[in-house]
């Protein structure tokens, strides 16, 4: 009776196998034409998820809560910081 039980190797070395393929596939049909516009606007995409992150990890972490809308709508479009952000006087720690 042979083995019935899946190599997992074998299975990893043919699922990246066609990954690459397909990966290759995709690379030489896609047009070059404008990547320098696909190039900024994906880094601007990455900005805008690592600084989701670094909100959502500041709101759950330290707590800290409202005036998010403002400050995001402030920084993307490079104005001064919302009040919010202000520094808070000593007394009001």
């Amino acid at each position: 009776m042979p083995d019935d039980k899946p190599n997992a190797l074998e299975d990893v070395r043919k699922g990246l196998g066609l990954l690459f393929r397909a990966a290759k596939t995709t690379v030489e049909s896609l047009p070059t034409k404008d990547l320098e516009d696909v190039v900024v606007t994906s880094a601007r995409e990455v900005g805008r998820a690592i600084e989701n992150v670094g909100k959502t990890i500041e709101r759950e972490v330290f707590g800290k809560k409202g005036g998010e809308g403002k400050t995001s709508a402030a920084a993307s479009k490079d104005e001064a910081p919302a009040k919010d952000d202000a520094p808070k006087p000593p007394d009001a720690t």
